[in-house]
């Protein structure tokens, strides 16, 4: 036997065992036989480097470390599902199925994790990539080939040339428990949860890191597939799965609508006994030839939904409570609670919101407190449980980071003092979030070293940052530096509207930066703008107004903006189309409830296209109320106001005509 032909059967051996050890729990070998057979395969790869093959199973013993993620396009994009939070909701997505519809539905369980998508080409593993934001995601190929229950070639008959197929990218509840005791021997900070454990896991540059922390595939669905009508449905799919090697749904089940109720409540009830975290269980119509009559909105599927599990609930001791400074110096009371452990996660604490919230709870330090956790979501208390030894949580009357006082404002207090150092590092850590300028690489925590290093104070200081600057501060490597100056550049040429929701001046989020930016079109006709032009744009007040007026018109902000110009920002000026004359144009819309044709915002942006403005609340002003499916109190004061209520169908026919 000559060398190739040995590889080639010590690349069959072992990826036989792999499928036996970790798809089918049943080994063939002992550990030893294993190591000496894969030592033998690597060392014949080191000495014939052109015989390597894409699947050889030495791919999961870690490759060579990447300095960035490549982009992937997905093609369908990886939509997202549409939830439901209780029976009648399920009811609703069950008649949008079809009134009369009698098939069967899927039901899987709802995985939290990273979602990923593998391309396999003649039945080799080629390309693994991140969800991302659905259209685009990140090359982390080397990285998936790692992840043990992952095939890098699949087996039996009837695989099609080309295949993508979706799943989720989980971290068991062990191997989370594992990972974290080793970072804490290390005096690395701990993952917060599963789910950033996997995430993480599965961003690492070197594919190596990937490699020493176990991550479990759960695959459940297809992208696209060089031949059509081969697989009919979601079972069958999942049959399918199985023949060629790749891992099967930990739980599914066919049925009709009770069926899946039967099915939520039973893993709403038993999900602490799985092995990994789930938020829900998902609902799919099995037959994809349904499933092509029902149809898709713009973000996603109308024959599949989410059913969430309620928000997770835990009783705890309120101990005591700090007040925080935010970036337009807004002090918000946080709660420190007994650490609690609500669905996996340790909650040490909780905000207030604010102090007429405290009041209405009727909270007190020392109470047993009621704390909900939901999601990403920051866990808040919702009930008080009283307590002995209590002591009323008293509004502080100096700012607790700077020491002045600080002005009340109905039920806020705020600190005014333009020095103080909370509200300038809040101010920067906003200006790179994705909320604003949205600098990749560029978190709070760089933004707290490079203001103590005296490298930045303000947004325009981000833009004359150098690749010495941020070497000058702790944990900064060449690679990760030359990146975050990459992501700046990136950010150098902005709209007015993104400019304008990027310097964080009080009141103006991303939808009123675009109003306005939309009526001035230009940076120098914001800036020339009087308070009364400003008003007279439709949805701007007095305070929003006010706020933008004096932002382009005292010495110190105005100045901050010269200064980013002066750094190499260019703000190009608002692209605003000419709408055809249509029954939209110059009428206020507002949508309640949920359209089966477009999402909200999709509606919103074709109302604005056609000349008309979308608003987010119901007033004698607005013409037309677009009510979907689950409408809520705007209906009911669209007919109290005898504002014109439009199905739909009628809204669709408005704007067609």
């Amino acid at each position: 036997m000559n060398t190739e032909e040995r590889y080639n059967e010590l690349c069959g051996l072992l990826l036989e065992y792999n499928r036996h050890y970790y798809e089918l729990d049943a080994p063939l070998v002992d550990d030893a036989v294993y190591d000496k057979l894969m030592l033998e395969l690597i060392d014949i790869e080191r000495r014939h480097p052109k015989l390597i093959r894409k699947d050889s199973p030495s791919a999961r013993v870690g490759g060579t470390a990447s300095s960035t993620f490549t982009e992937v396009i997905h093609d369908p994009p990886m939509l997202s599902l549409g939830n439901v939070f209780s029976e009648l909701d399920l009811d609703e997505f069950h008649n949008r199925c079809g009134k009369n519809y009698q098939g069967d539905y899927a039901a899987e369980l709802k995985y939290d994790g990273l979602a990923v998508e593998l391309l396999y080409k003649n039945g080799v593993f080629v390309k693994g990539s991140t969800r991302g934001n659905g259209t685009v995601g990140e090359d982390v190929t080397a990285n998936l080939a790692t992840v043990r229950n992952l095939p890098l070639r699949l087996s039996g008959s009837g695989i099609p040339d080309e295949i993508t197929i979706r799943g989720e990218a989980i971290m068991t509840k062990a191997e989370f428990e594992r990972l974290n005791e080793l970072r804490a021997r290390a005096g690395e900070q701990p993952f917060a949860n599963p789910r950033n454990a996997a995430a993480g896991s599965l961003r690492q540059l070197d594919p190596s890191v990937t490699e020493s922390r176990e991550l479990t595939l759960c695959l459940y669905g297809i992208g696209r597939i060089s031949v059509d009508g081969i697989i009919s449905s979601e079972s069958e799919m999942f049959s399918r799965f199985t023949e060629w090697g790749l891992p099967k749904p930990p739980v599914f089940e066919l049925g009709g609508i009770e069926t899946v109720k039967k099915f939520y409540n039973n893993w709403l009830e038993h999900r602490y006994e799985l092995g990994f975290d789930i938020d829900g269980v998902v609902i799919k119509v099995n037959d994809f030839s349904v499933r092509e009559g029902i149809g898709y909105t713009s973000k996603a599927p109308k024959w599949a939904a989410a059913w969430k599990f309620p928000a997770q609930e835990a009783l705890t001791l309120l101990e005591s409570v700090d007040f925080q400074v935010g970036r337009t110096g807004l002090v918000t009371p946080v709660a420190n609670l007994a650490p609690i452990n609500i669905g996996g996660v340790m909650v040490k604490r909780a905000t207030l919101h604010n102090f007429s919230e405290i009041k209405s709870l009727g909270v007190r330090i020392g109470d047993i407190v009621k704390v909900i956790r939901s999601g990403d979501v920051i866990p808040k208390i919702i009930e008080s449980h009283g307590g002995k030894n209590t002591a009323d949580i008293i509004p502080p009357e100096n700012c607790p980071v700077c020491g002045s006082i600080l002005l009340k404002e109905d039920i806020y207090y705020r600190c005014v003092n333009k020095e103080c150092q909370a509200i300038g590092s809040e101010s920067l850590k906003f200006s790179v979030s994705k909320h604003a300028l949205d600098i990749e690489f560029f978190g709070p925590e760089l933004i707290v070293r490079l203001a103590e290093a005296g490298k930045i104070s303000s947004i325009a200081d981000i833009f004359s940052l150098t690749e010495y600057d941020l070497l000058s501060v702790e944990r900064m490597g060449e690679k990760m530096a030359d990146k975050i100056i990459a992501s700046i550049d990136k950010r150098r040429t902005l709209t007015l509207s993104h400019f304008l929701r990027s310097l964080g001046i009080r009141n103006v989020g991303e939808h009123i930066a675009s109003v306005i930016a939309s009526e001035a079109i230009s940076l120098d006709r914001l800036t020339a703008m009087t308070s009364a032009e400003l008003m007279s744009i439709y949805e701007i007040g007095p305070e929003v107004a006010g706020s933008v007026y004096d932002f382009f018109h005292k010495e110190e902000t105005l100045a901050i903006v010269e200064a980013m110009l002066k750094n190499g920002v260019t703000v190009t000026d608002e692209q605003r189309e000419t709408p055809a004359d249509t029954q939209a144009n110059g009428k206020t819309f507002v949508i309640t409830g949920t359209l089966e044709s477009m999402g909200r915002k999709e509606a919103e942006t074709l109302i604005e296209k056609l000349g008309g403005r979308a608003s987010g609340s119901v007033s004698k002003k607005t013409d037309f109320v677009v009510a979907g499916t689950s409408p809520g109190s705007k209906l009911d004061k669209a007919r109290e106001l005898g504002v014109t209520v439009l199905t739909e169908d009628e809204f669709i026919a408005m704007i067609k005509q």
